[in-house]
């Protein structure tokens, strides 16, 4: 019980943070990770994002039609196959993804301050870790029950 409390404060005040120092660049808490992932990824479908996040479907319609307007982001129609649509970042994006990871980079530090690297890393892979059980919790015969927030474990690629 205590886990889950304190991993959502951590994330609670982690995202109030971020909301702070994205606001200048028009973006928040709830869209910089579709960022890092297109900044990493250019060319990658929305279906495969949608499976890197496990996020719900028409969650990343609307944050990536909100993207596109603001100009962080455009969608092209991909060569292989005309039915589907490959999404690419802007040079807007590209700035603010520097941004964008050398935030997360400072709150990771600001977390794990006092812990060696090692420690680190091994707590890094024990949230990944109790991150893909919770997605496992929410299949439901096979299927996944996608949920609402925006955000993502490691495994997502961010």
């Amino acid at each position: 019980m205590l886990l889950v409390k304190w991993l959502g404060i951590a994330d609670r005040y982690s995202k109030m943070y971020l909301d702070r120092v994205l606001a200048p660049l028009g973006i928040n808490s709830s869209q910089h990770m579709y960022i890092t992932i297109i900044c990493r990824n250019p060319g990658i479908t929305q279906e495969q994002f949608t499976e890197m996040t496990h996020l719900n479907p028409s969650n990343i319609t609307r944050a990536l039609n909100a993207l596109i307007q603001a100009g962080f982001l455009k969608k092209e129609t991909s060569r292989e196959d005309k039915r589907r649509n490959c999404l690419y970042p802007t040079q807007k994006a590209y700035a603010a993804n520097k941004i964008i990871l050398d935030t997360l980079e400072h709150i990771e530090d600001a977390l794990l301050e006092g812990y060696p690297k090692a420690e680190r890393a091994h707590f890094e892979e024990m949230v990944n870790a109790a991150a893909l059980r919770a997605i496992a919790l929410n299949h439901n015969e096979g299927e996944l029950i996608y949920g609402t927030d925006t955000d993502s474990s490691k495994s997502s690629g961010i």
